[in-house]
This record gives structure tokens, C-alpha cells and sequence, in this order.
């Protein structure tokens, strides 16, 4: 034993280490911690033969060292539910194998382990509930006006289903027929005439208001789609054929929109200037358009657009009563027939200002997001 030891090229060294292994061992006492010690002092001196005669020289006897315990394979089912922990809180054991609950084999769902096991799991995402079932007397709390003579019966129409379409992708279409419409110029906010309160200027036109719509729908978690052409420049006159063009085009690249909302400004007669205060604020009111097929053109569900209508009102109402004035109405089609939740919404008009516009769209988000949760 002894010759093998001298073989070393540093004798100060190699008897330095003896001392310190010889007072090491001495001092432990603990079973596990010895098997420790001795494990490090293996792996330092790289030779299990050198360590034994160390050994030998400090206790006189020959120690035997287990060899380590190579780790199990671990099954493909285990390895799935693994894999699935350590993505989500990469360090922590899986909850399978620290609390022993059998591993979920073949289709059954990895994660009916996770939860048998009383680990604590991430917080489920709330899916918002339908707004309140509708009733006949929020139907009739709703006006009309406007020129069409049919006689329709509100209660029904508002209580009739919506049946959206479950596809994914964006929900709503915003439109601007007339995007050139524009409002009263105020500080901030004045603009350079096209005509009569109108203009090209996308930041004071219509376009504007539909991007705080936009804005408002989009921190909501409604997925959307703005067109921002100025569908009414070079011509007013083929304002809503344009229009037209661009919605079907629009549907039929993503049949998952249910709503298409035709953003306008109106146009009084008698110009007064009308205004809803809410939490200390301005707001332009909002009025709903509806047209039909009276005026001779194929509109085979106006209904189904009036029915959408009367339940974003009746929304409305429950919260901000007075801010939707009557509901107009009307004999022209105004490009509803494209989809069954088609709507024009006039915001505010040419005697109020772009702010006051603009201030109303985080009201007109809520409720739209609120009708697209309606059954």
C-alpha cells in the first residue's frame, strides 16, 4: 500500500491531505454525513484505491463504498405531466410525484392529476356572464321615430335570440359611409372645410371618433376591424355603394364579423345643440338608425337588424338613460341587408364638437361589448 502512495510527485502535499481527511473523518460522526464527506473526498483525490489507504492508515480497516443508484426511468405519462409543470414554474417538483397520485395514462387529462394532487393551480380566466335577459317593458321604454309606416312588435323583436356566429377571429366592422363629416371646430381641434362641416382631415372627420371607438372596443378584448378610407371623397353621391363594396369585401374575408357598425355624424334640420352629462363630462348623444325594405330595395332581415338595435338600447338604458335618443326608423336600406347585426349610429351632430364626440365611445364600446355576450 505504502509504495502506491509514494508514487506521488508532491510528498508535502499528498500528506497535507492525509491530515486533513484523517481529522475530517474523525470528527464525523454521522452515517450519512461520513458517506458524504467521503463521496467529495473520492471525487477530489480521483482514485478510489488512494482514498482506501487513507482509510486504512486513520481507522484500520478497509471502508466499503457503495456504488451510487442510477435514477429510474421515468414513463412517457410522467414525462408529459413534467414537462407541463416545468413550463409554467420552472424549479418546482411536479405535484404527481410529491404527493404520489397515480399518473394519468393513455386519454386521460394530465391535468385531473394536477389538481387531485392539492398543489395550488393558476387562476382561471372569467368568462364575462350574458347581460340580464331582456324585457317587454324595456321595449317599450324605447321610442321610434323616423318614416316608415310598418307596425313591428318591440317586446318580440327584443326578445328574439341574437344567435351570433362562433368563429374565430375580429367581431365588429367599423365603417364611415360619410367619413368626411365633420363637427363644430373648437380649440384644438380645427380643420380645413372639404364643405359644409366637413373634411379631409382624418384627425377632425369621422374617422377620428371611429378611432376612439376602436380604441375603447380594443381595451375591452373586442377583436375589430376600422376601415379608415374616406368612402364619400371624390363623391358624396355613391358614398354608400362604396361602402357597400368594401363591407361585402370585408365579410367575406372574415366570415367571424357579426357586427358591422356604420359610424356617422347627424345632420339637424334645425341645428340645436344637444349634449348628455355623465361623470362630469360632455358627451355627445348617440342615436341608432335602422332601415328596411319599404323604400323598394331586398332587405330580408331589417328585423333582425331592428331586434340587434332595440338590445344595444335596452343596454344602454339600464345604465345611461338619455344618452340614445329615439330611435329613427327608416324606409332606405342604408347597406343593412349585409349583415344581420348591421347598424348605423349617428354620434352627436354638426352643433357639437369632436371632444364631445369622442367622449361618448367608451359608453358605446360597453354596451357593444355587452351585446355581442347577449344569447
Amino acid at each position: 500500500m505504502y509504495p502506491i502512495l509514494y508514487r506521488r510527485k508532491t510528498r508535502t502535499g499528498f500528506f497535507v491531505t492525509l491530515v486533513l481527511l484523517a481529522l475530517t473523518i474523525r470528527l464525523l460522526c454521522a452515517p450519512a454525513l461520513r458517506a458524504a464527506v467521503l463521496d467529495e473526498a473520492r471525487s477530489l483525490l480521483r482514485s478510489e484505491a488512494l482514498l482506501k489507504a487513507v482509510f486504512l492508515l486513520e481507522t484500520g480497516r478497509v471502508p466499503q463504498f457503495a456504488s451510487p443508484a442510477a435514477p429510474e426511468p421515468a414513463s412517457e405519462a410522467s414525462r408529459t405531466v413534467q414537462g407541463t409543470q416545468q413550463s409554467s414554474s420552472a424549479g418546482e417538483t411536479s405535484p404527481s410525484s410529491a404527493g404520489n397520485e397515480p399518473v394519468p395514462q393513455g386519454g386521460e387529462d394530465p391535468s385531473a392529476a394536477l389538481r387531485q394532487s392539492g398543489e395550488p393551480q393558476p387562476a382561471e380566466t372569467e368568462v364575462p356572464a350574458a347581460p340580464a335577459a331582456f324585457t317587454p317593458a324595456e321595449a317599450e321604454a324605447i321610442r321610434f321615430r323616423g318614416n316608415c309606416s310598418y307596425s313591428v312588435d318591440k317586446a318580440a323583436l327584443l326578445l328574439r335570440p341574437l344567435d351570433w356566429a362562433e368563429r374565430s377571429g375580429p367581431k365588429v366592422l367599423i365603417i364611415h359611409s360619410h367619413s368626411t363629416e365633420a363637427y363644430t371646430q373648437s380649440e384644438g381641434h380645427a380643420y380645413l372645410p372639404s364643405g359644409n362641416y366637413r373634411t379631409l382631415d382624418l384627425s377632425c372627420n369621422m374617422i377620428a371618433v371611429g378611432d376612439a371607438l376602436a380604441e375603447e372596443l380594443g381595451e375591452l378584448g373586442v377583436e375589430l376591424i376600422h376601415d379608415r378610407t374616406l368612402n364619400d371623397y371624390p363623391s358624396y353621391n355613391r358614398s354608400y355603394a362604396v361602402a357597400r363594396e368594401k363591407i361585402q369585401a370585408y365579410l367575406e374575408e372574415y366570415p367571424s364579423l357579426v357586427m358591422v357598425i356604420d359610424l356617422h355624424r347627424d345632420a339637424l334640420d334645425k341645428p340645436v345643440r344637444e349634449t348628455v352629462e355623465r361623470e362630469g363630462r360632455t358627451l355627445a348623444p348617440l342615436m341608432l338608425v335602422i332601415g328596411t325594405d319599404e323604400g323598394g330595395l331586398t332587405h330580408p332581415h331589417w328585423d333582425r337588424n331592428l331586434s340587434c338595435g332595440l338590445k344595444l338600447q335596452a343596454l344602454a338604458n339600464r345604465d345611461e338613460p338619455g344618452l340614445f335618443k329615439a330611435l329613427s326608423f327608416r324606409a332606405s336600406r342604408f347597406n343593412g341587408d349585409l349583415s344581420p347585426g348591421a347598424l348605423i349610429v349617428e354620434v352627436g351632430s354638426t352643433e357639437n364638437t369632436l371632444e364631445e364626440a369622442r367622449a361618448s365611445m367608451p359608453y358605446l364600446a360597453q354596451y357593444i361589448e355587452a351585446l355581442l355576450r347577449c344569447e
